[in-house]
């Protein structure tokens, strides 16, 4: 979701081995004798020269490269690296292109992150905003006003990109700063453009660098700018305000949330999960449900996160009626079909385990055994036609080609047929494994 948000650079416009980084560190060096010098310093002319340069430096050092790159286009628009290097980060293969200045990081061929190794200048893009503040404070007259907002336009751009790749790095300190500082820019006047999805990402990036206060602050803009990420907003600003030990004041989001994502299953489990804390009844979440309900009585995404609800309240016989009703009005909802199918697959294993938890010595004959193994095989045959349809409807969803894979295993003695099924569902669980 994050490479939606990042805005690409401007065309390629040279490949690594056309940069002059030797004229570029003159240009520095000569404007580092402009903005020091008490002639030139007070034109804004100068400052509005040295934040051009300084975003021509960010695009240098970075060879012009941006995230979602790949290899073969790397190779080609970029030019051969100095040494290629295969890793493992995280258990994921990763290969990394050094090159003379940076080194980028690629997750199965797509460029995801880099390195600067050997920066021609530090935080380019930030002396670059300065110095274009600079140079508007000094243009009294504001002349050039298009040419400073396309200035400004592209230096956003480049902050949301380098944002994006301090984020990649799970450096979320620095791209908290960065995505911080693209949305100031986006708020002047010049510029005046709101990316609504920069404002959750920037709470998140403050987030997981538990700076929670501002998080808080930064969420509750994307939710003013009606950018909800599928709900998940709510459920991070309530996960924020709980954890500075006040779920309360964080409980209007999540019923907030609930009505305008009720399929987010981090709202649903949090709801329940508060009313449980505070020895409330979690069932109340369904008063939300019925409310909603009233105003749009076809909405199988409803009918579903009922049936969720229920399942969490170990209420059998409602999550199933819900989870029969979203289908009937959406025969193709693939959550709600599995969410079935995996219900007569937890009812199974739940008769299965009371059978291995009878005491021998009630169940001398066994039959107290067989009674429950009986009962809990009658619920794992349900499950079967209920995971197929799944299937059908998503043919790529590992959790069910799985559940499938685990049921057929179970009853392939009991005929040919089945044996043949375990036989294709373990072929396509090595696929897609």
């Amino acid at each position: 979701m994050l490479f939606a948000v990042v805005v690409s650079m401007t065309a390629i416009a040279q490949t690594s081995t056309q940069i002059n980084f030797g004229n570029l560190e003159k240009k520095i060096a000569k404007s580092n004798q402009n903005i020091e010098n008490p002639k030139s310093n007070i034109k804004y002319q100068t400052w509005q020269s040295r934040g051009e340069l300084m975003l021509e430096v960010y695009n240098a050092m970075t060879l012009n490269a941006y995230a979602g790159l790949t290899m073969q286009e790397f190779n080609l628009v970029i030019g051969r690296p100095k040494q290629q290097i295969e890793e493992e980060q995280d258990g994921v293969p990763i290969t990394k292109l050094v090159m003379d200045r940076v080194t980028f990081t690629f997750v199965e061929g797509v460029l995801q992150s880099w390195e600067f190794t050997n920066p021609l200048f530090d935080n380019p893009l930030v002396e670059s905003f300065n110095s274009f503040l600079k140079a508007i404070e000094l243009n009294e007259k504001g002349k050039g006003k298009d040419k400073m907002t396309e200035n400004l336009q592209m230096l956003k751009k480049a902050f949301i990109a380098e944002g994006s790749n301090s984020y990649s790095k799970k450096d979320f300190d620095n791209s908290f700063k960065l995505f911080s500082q693209a949305i100031e820019i986006g708020l002047n006047p010049l510029v005046a453009s709101v990316d609504t999805a920069l404002f959750f990402y920037t709470g998140l990036s403050a987030q997981l660098d538990n700076k929670l206060e501002n998080a808080i602050e930064y969420y509750q803009k994307s939710i003013d700018y009606d950018y909800y990420a599928a709900g998940n907003v709510f459920y991070y600003i309530y996960d924020a305000y709980k954890s500075l030990d006040r779920a309360d004041d964080g409980l209007k989001y999540l019923q907030d949330g609930f009505l305008k994502e009720p399929s987010n299953q981090n709202i649903l489990y949090s709801l329940i999960d508060y009313y449980i804390a505070k020895d409330d009844d979690p069932g109340i979440v369904i008063e939300y449900l019925n409310k909603a309900k009233e105003s749009e009585p076809d909405n199988q995404v409803l009918y579903f996160a009922e049936g969720t609800i229920y399942d969490r309240l170990n209420n059998f016989e409602a999550s199933e009626k819900a989870y029969l009703k979203a289908i009937e009005i959406k025969p193709d909802y693939f959550d709600a079909v599995f969410n079935l199918g995996a219900l007569y697959f937890n009812q199974g294993v739940k008769f299965a385990e009371e059978a291995t938890q009878i005491p021998p010595k009630e169940d001398r004959d066994g039959s107290k055994y067989e009674a429950k193994m009986k009962l809990a095989d009658q619920e794992f045959k349900r499950s079967i036609p209920i995971m197929e349809r799944a299937l059908e409807i998503n043919p790529n969803s590992k959790d069910t080609i799985e559940t499938l894979k685990n049921l057929y295993f179970r009853f392939r003695s009991e005929g040919a047929d089945m044996q043949k099924k375990y036989e294709e569902i373990s072929r396509k669980w090595e696929e897609v494994r």
